[in-house]
């Protein structure tokens, strides 16, 4: 069976044919345009032709339904299964893209084997994929939502609607920001020959020796072992995984975030916490088995 996975970012769209899991072939990646994403979605589906479509979107998904997605907020309220079933005429599941990327981990990556597991995407938003005794856990419909937990009541507003959301504090727009805000006080830092500071940059930099780079980084860290402590303390996962472009700036984020959860966490100490294995596969590879599994 030809599988089609679509994962849908706030900044890119993956898409990948799924055979012979968990090869996939033919992948690409393309700019996302919330205003057009419908089309988008039938341009991918006419070039690879599948016979089974799975997409994963951010945001409050559930029963096919995009309710509101922070980033993607011409999106909101849409019916898009139903859409996209009525169009191309073929089986489609529409889901929220960390739990089709955890789903992916847990099934063919860094979670194989396990039981319990935690997934952060870490980019544009902060998404997060939840399985649990073997299962993706979804609650009434939208657990999962870990950028939105609370580190701090008095913090920055999210794009929510509310304040001091993790994803406020850790998500690409908070990482540029903290970046920029440091050279426009006068922090010496090579990041200032940037005409637009990436944390893909802000890594880079890092890795070569500067200083605020690497402070930056830490921060990060700090915050995110704040929200996963937190996460853990309730949920007790196996493992912790981390995917999205935040997760490759190395191994100072991840000595960062692992110091701070066994500062905090009592219930477990050194737990695993570890990079996606599949990369930008893991939500193609999510979604074509989530698909396989609701349309059989």
């Amino acid at each position: 069976m030809k599988i089609l996975g679509i994962d849908i970012g706030g900044t890119y769209i993956k898409a990948g044919m799924v055979v012979n899991p968990p090869k996939v072939e033919n992948f690409k990646s393309i700019a996302t345009q919330p205003e057009n994403l419908v089309k988008q979605i039938i341009e991918i589906v006419e070039e690879f032709k599948p016979e089974v479509l799975g997409i994963g979107v951010p945001g409050l998904v559930t029963n096919g339904v995009l309710y509101s997605s922070p980033n993607l907020p011409e999106t909101n309220n849409i019916k898009l299964e139903e859409i996209l079933k009525s169009k191309l005429k073929i089986p489609v599941t529409v889901a929220n893209d960390a739990g089709m990327i955890a789903l992916g981990e847990w099934k063919y990556g860094a979670g194989k084997g396990t039981h319990n597991l935690l997934l952060l995407t870490l980019g544009t938003g902060i998404g997060g994929g939840l399985i649990l005794n073997d299962k993706l856990y979804t609650g009434a419909g939208f657990a999962g939502e870990v950028g939105h937990i609370i580190i701090d009541p008095n913090g920055t507003p999210c794009g929510c609607g509310g304040y001091g959301c993790l994803e406020s504090f850790v998500g690409n727009k908070a990482i540029e920001q903290r970046a920029t805000q440091g050279i426009k006080i006068g922090i010496k830092t090579s990041l200032a020959k940037y005409e637009k500071i990436t944390p893909k940059i802000i890594s880079e930099e890092a890795q070569k020796g500067d200083a605020f780079a690497h402070s930056i980084i830490e921060t990060i860290g700090y915050y995110l072992g704040i929200g996963i402590s937190g996460l853990c303390a309730v949920l007790d996962p196996e493992i912790v995984v981390l995917g999205g472009g935040v997760s490759k700036t190395g191994e100072v984020l991840f000595e960062k975030i692992k110091e701070e959860v066994n500062h905090r966490l009592y219930l477990r100490k050194n737990l695993p916490i570890v990079p996606t294995e599949l990369g930008d596969y893991a939500g193609v590879l999510g979604n074509a088995f989530y698909a396989t599994t609701k349309t059989k």
